[in-house]
C-alpha cells in the first residue's frame, strides 16, 4: 500500500488516521486552473510537436484553428501571444503573413528565468556561483560522450592556443559559443537547456558589459586545454580544467566590478 501523504504549506510532519505520522512537503498547495488560453497554447504545442514540426513551418491560418481548437478569437489570439513571448512562435505580418513555429532557445528560456530569479531576490553572486558549478560538469559529460567522431569535428575549432589563434576564433562571439558547443556535447538536453540558459545570462549581464575588443590570451589558452581533454575523452581533466576556467573569470570580473555582484540579477 502506497503512503499517504498530507500536503500542507508549512510543510513538516502530519497525522495520518492510522495514527503514523506521515511525510509532508511545502509549497503550492495545488496548481492553479489554467486559463482557456492557457489551455489552447498547450494543445498548440502538442500539436506542433506531435506532428514533428521545426522552426520555420507554417501554422494553420487563425480561421482554421478557431474551428480546430473551438475557442473565441481572443482566446486564441491569447494562446498565440503566450507562445510568442515565449519564442515558440513567430507572428509574421504583412504579404505573407502568417504563424510560424520558433525556436527552443535557451536565450528565451533565460529571459524567463531571470524574472523568476529576480523576483526571487537571487543575486549576480549566486548566479555566478551556479555557473562555477554548472560548466564542468558539462565539461565531463562532453568528455564521456560516445560519439568521438562528432566531438573531434565540434572541438577542433578550439585547439589553437593564444600564440596562433586569430580572426574569428578570437573575437567574443567564438568565445561563447565555446561553452554553448561544450554543453551541446553533454548529451542531455535537460542539462543543456538549463545550463546554456544560466550561461546566457552570465554573458549576457555581466561578461559582456566589461569592455573587451577580443578573448584574452588566457581564455584562449583555457578553452584550447579544455577542448583538448574532452576530444581526448578525460572527464575528469576536463572537469578539473574548466572548474579553474570560470573561476579565473569569475575573479577577474569580481575584481573589475565588485559592486555588481551582490546586486539582484535583472529581469530583462
Amino acid at each position: 500500500m502506497a503512503e499517504r501523504r498530507t500536503r500542507r504549506r508549512n510543510g513538516g510532519g502530519a497525522e495520518g488516521e492510522d495514527g503514523v505520522r506521515h511525510l509532508t512537503w511545502s509549497g503550492e498547495a495545488a496548481r492553479r486552473t489554467l486559463k482557456t488560453s492557457e489551455l489552447v497554447a498547450l494543445d498548440i504545442v502538442r500539436d506542433i510537436v506531435n506532428q514533428g514540426l521545426r522552426a520555420g513551418d507554417r501554422l494553420p491560418l487563425e480561421a482554421q484553428m478557431l474551428i480546430q481548437y473551438r475557442v473565441s478569437r481572443s482566446s486564441l489570439r491569447e494562446a498565440l501571444r503566450l507562445l510568442e513571448v515565449q519564442g515558440l512562435i513567430a507572428i509574421r505580418p504583412g504579404p505573407g503573413s502568417g504563424t510560424v513555429v520558433g525556436k527552443v532557445l535557451p536565450g528565451n528560456f533565460a529571459r524567463t528565468m531571470t524574472l523568476y530569479l529576480h523576483m526571487s531576490g537571487v543575486t549576480y553572486d549566486e548566479l555566478l556561483n551556479a555557473w562555477m558549478m554548472t560548466e564542468p560538469m558539462l565539461a565531463e559529460l562532453a568528455a564521456r560522450n560516445p560519439d568521438r567522431a562528432r566531438v573531434k569535428a565540434a572541438m577542433e575549432p578550439f585547439l589553437e592556443g593564444a600564440d596562433t589563434c586569430h580572426g574569428e576564433m578570437r573575437r567574443i562571439p567564438a568565445g561563447l559559443a565555446f561553452h554553448d558547443v561544450v554543453s551541446d556535447l553533454a548529451g542531455n538536453r535537460v542539462l543543456n537547456l538549463n545550463f546554456q540558459a544560466i550561461g546566457f545570462i552570465v554573458a549576457d549581464h555581466i561578461l559582456n558589459t566589461a569592455p573587451r575588443d577580443q578573448l584574452e590570451d588566457q581564455i584562449v589558452d583555457d578553452h584550447r586545454a579544455v577542448a583538448e581533454a574532452i576530444m581526448n575523452g578525460k572527464p575528469q581533466l576536463a572537469r578539473n580544467l574548466m572548474a579553474a576556467h570560470v573561476e579565473h573569470v569569475v575573479e577577474d570580473f569580481k575584481a573589475y566590478w565588485p559592486r555588481r555582484v551582490g546586486e539582484k540579477v535583472q529581469w530583462r
